[in-house]
Order: structure tokens, then sequence, then C-alpha cells
């Protein structure tokens, strides 16, 4: 028994193996966009697809049950402050608000600050917290990685307390940072 229909068929659609999807939905997209842009014989095959067929692959929306807000992304002070990703300017922590926060800090603890006291703790607060970005961005340049010594290490500024106004009597002071 022979069935050469099946045959034909598979002959005809090897091309479609699974091995070669991406190719294919590449060639489609590019058809999508413009059928004379790909050749004859594939804009043949995907005219014959039917106008039900004939969308762009990157229109495809993906599934059903795939949730819009995931992964979460936290949106609050204190990570921008870390990773620097401010969604606009006014959520920038301002120097009003760090001085409200920490007056508000202070009084629970039942401690009384002058306006210059709260000024440099709001500078403290703010250099801190540039210094802690600095070293997240780029405290891998002075990582200690090779055990055997063979790397030269060079002093980056940027990830230098001195540079942010703090010296070695800082190192033990309690800073605010929320």
């Amino acid at each position: 028994m022979k069935d050469g229909n099946r045959n034909d068929l598979l002959h005809a659609t090897s091309f479609l193996h699974g091995a070669n999807a991406a190719y294919v939905e590449s060639l489609h997209s590019k058809y999508s966009r413009n059928p004379n842009t790909v050749e004859s014989t594939w804009k043949r095959y995907f005219d014959a697809l039917g106008t039900g067929m004939n969308r762009d692959v990157r229109s495809v929306p993906g599934p059903s049950w795939a949730r819009s807000d995931w992964p979460g992304v936290p949106a609050d002070e204190t990570t921008a402050a870390f990773d620097g990703n401010w969604a606009d300017a006014a959520d920038q922590p301002s120097e009003a608000m760090l001085d409200l926060k920490i007056r508000r800090q202070a009084a629970e603890g039942g401690v009384g600050l002058n306006e210059e006291e709260v000024r440099n703790k709001v500078l403290d607060s703010i250099r801190v917290l540039m210094l802690i970005r600095a070293y997240r961005i780029r405290g891998h340049r002075i990582a200690r990685l090779d055990p055997l010594g063979m790397m030269h290490h060079v002093a980056h500024p940027e990830l230098d307390e001195r540079m942010y106004g703090f010296g070695e009597s800082d190192m033990d002071r309690p800073i605010f940072i929320d």
C-alpha cells in the first residue's frame, strides 16, 4: 500500500521543520511588511496561506494568561536612590523632603535639631546615597578578584569617600539614609 498523497505533502512541507522556524518567521515578518521583498517562491507560499495568516508576526499578542504587571518593579524612593532610575525629576528626593524626614525621625527619637544640624544631615544623606550608588555602579573596578595579585588596581576618585566630603572620623558616624 502506497499513500502518495501523504508523501507528497511531507515532501512539499519538509522545509517547515522546527529547526527552520525562526528563519521562516523572519521571512513571514518581512513579507508582512512588504510582499515584494521576499523571493517569489516564498511570496507564492505566503500568498497561498490566505489573508488570515498574513499579519505581521511581531503584532501577534502573547498568551492570554500573561500578566501585564509582571515582573513587578519596585518604584519606591529607596530603590530609586540606589539604582538611579527615577521615574521623573519630581520623584527625586529633594532637600525639603529629606529635611522633613530627618526632622520626623529626630522627633521620634526625642532629639531636637537646629537649622544648621538639619542642613548638614541632609547633605550627609545625599552624599552617602551618591557614594552608595557609585559603589553599586563602579565598585567592581576596585574589587580584589585576582587571587594571584597579577592585576594592577587604579584608584578611582568616584569611589573615594573624600570626594563626597567624608573623612576618617566620619566612618563610624551614623548617617540617615531612610
